[in-house]
């Protein structure tokens, strides 16, 4: 890390939500200074857990210092919220800064026209599971070459990290990794709710569910066999998994709920751009 982002470069953090928390938690167990950040947030709580961390702390643009040069500029707001009140940024950016966005939907274009400072950005699509280091990221930018190593550096802490070469296939990208761990959890829910119905304690059948979510996660994790495979490993010809599977798979409903899912999200961060 020392070799890519020093002690006396600065990071500029504006956003401390979930995820710009999750980064910023990520940054510091990879060994990133404290004192080399600087977070804004209209969250007071949130700013003095991170002022306890060592970080440089400010509730609003007026307060930073000026004069200061940051090397990244991590822009962690939803995508609304860039659109309204993105200028008063500008003043933060040199030639030399790399801008991190990682609101959906927002495209490069739309940065480099609002923040007429910016010379570079690269936009990133992290998950939620980031928070606990298994997160999927995925960065494009038009000057990939230039920060890559930089920005795979400052995320391997969060997960896995992908490149994609055309910007258009982060609106996939977003309807996939990020929205996706909502889909499971909804899954998770479901199969609580089923197991909860058939006559098992509610506390047991929902450890037992999510136990073998976990597990069958896990399995796919490290197995290395991909899950066409694992699926038919556990189906015994006329046995309770087969029968539970034919269910399931009845007419291919749930598959093509699934891609309608995936669909629909895409869409969605391709309106919001």
């Amino acid at each position: 890390m020392s070799n890519i982002v020093s002690v006396t470069d600065k990071i500029l953090v504006v956003g401390g939500g979930r995820m710009g928390s999750a980064i910023i938690d990520g940054w510091l167990k990879q060994g990133v200074t404290p004192d080399s950040i600087y977070l804004i947030d209209n969250n007071p709580e949130t700013l003095k857990v991170y002022a306890n961390k060592g970080l440089h702390t400010f509730e609003s643009t007026e307060n930073v210092p000026l004069g200061l040069e940051f090397k990244v500029f991590l822009l962690a707001l939803k995508p609304q919220i860039i659109v309204k009140h993105i200028s008063q940024f500008n003043q933060f950016i040199s030639p030399s800064t790399c801008l991190v966005s990682v609101a959906a939907g927002v495209m490069v274009q739309t940065l480099l026209d609002m923040l007429p400072n910016a010379q570079h950005v690269v936009r990133v699509m992290p998950n939620t599971p980031a928070m606990i280091g298994k997160g999927v990221l995925v960065g494009f930018s038009e000057s990939r070459s230039m920060f890559s190593k930089l920005i795979e550096e400052l995320f391997a802490s969060l997960g896995t990290f992908y490149w994609v070469s055309n910007e258009k296939q982060m609106h996939s990208v977003t309807a996939i990794s990020g929205s996706g761990p909502a889909y499971l959890f909804y899954f998770a829910q479901c199969f609580i709710e089923s197991a909860q119905a058939l006559d098992l304690d509610n506390e047991f059948a929902k450890a037992l569910a999510l136990d073998t979510l976990a597990g069958a996660a896990r399995l796919i994790e490290e197995s290395g066999i991909d899950v066409e495979t694992l699926r038919q490993n556990v189906t015994s010809p006329n046995g309770t998994t087969q029968a539970g599977l034919e269910a399931l798979m009845c007419n291919h409903e749930l598959k093509d709920r699934i891609e309608a899912c995936c669909v629909a999200a895409r869409q969605r961060s391709v309106e919001l751009a």
